[in-house]
């Protein structure tokens, strides 16, 4: 990749937007990119003759699940 400022359409795979393409400023391969609250990770990224935009593709990545803080029991004197 050459610009490392680029606008980049990224083709995403997997998840609830599987098929869908998203645009991701300065996206590079291996970065990871939030499209409508899911997490998407840059696999690959490449220029297209005679374009200024780039083209690349991501795979859906699932968040971690944060299990809630429990809440303290209150204690009694």
């Amino acid at each position: 990749m050459s610009k490392l400022s680029a606008s980049v359409t990224v083709k995403l795979h997997g998840g609830p937007l599987d098929g869908k393409s998203a645009v991701s400023y300065g996206a590079v391969a291996g970065s990871l990119i939030d499209v409508n609250h899911h997490a998407y990770r840059v696999t690959k990224v490449e220029n297209v003759p005679g374009w200024n935009e780039l083209v690349g593709t991501a795979t859906f990545v699932q968040k971690a699940k944060v299990a809630p803080k429990p809440k303290p029991t209150p204690t009694t004197l």
